[in-house]
């Protein structure tokens, strides 16, 4: 029998590096404010934002077992690189606990990835819109009434 190897920290941790995400992003790692509420507004144009998520609409679909009027919702964090594009893969933060939620963050996974880039996001504004938490209902998807 083999002896006993103790698992090994992931590599993020063991070398205190973020992986696959842009170096200008926070690396504190005394703080443990990752689920805390923003302290400032994003000061962002509302209009630039309209057009993001009017454009991952064009881009999503409803998946047909969720209906338009079906009670699930999603929050996604989705990490910016300035050029527009997704820095990560994005992070499921709260969502309905349920077959419903799981299709609808996977089509709006899929909506995210295959709508960059992002180019009606102001690069003078990078630091707002770097890290956002963008949330999903199935009004929110192509094909939704």
């Amino acid at each position: 029998m083999p002896a006993y190897v103790p698992a090994q920290p992931d590599l993020s941790i063991k070398y205190g590096v973020v992986l696959g995400l842009p170096l200008d992003l926070p690396q504190d790692k005394h703080s443990d404010t990752y689920d805390a509420p923003a302290i400032e507004n994003a000061d962002v144009a509302s209009s630039p934002i309209a057009e993001f998520r009017r454009h991952i609409k064009t881009c999503s679909t409803l998946p047909k077992e969720v209906g338009p009027s079906d009670k699930v919702a999603i929050k996604l964090r989705v990490m910016m690189r300035p050029d527009g594009r997704l820095a990560a893969d994005p992070q499921l933060i709260e969502g309905t606990a349920s077959a419903k939620g799981a299709l609808l963050m996977q089509n709006a996974i899929s909506a995210l990835q295959s709508c960059q880039p992002y180019a009606m996001l102001p690069a003078d504004k990078y630091s707002e819109w770097k890290v956002l938490d963008l949330s999903f209902t199935p009004q929110d998807f192509g094909g939704a009434s």
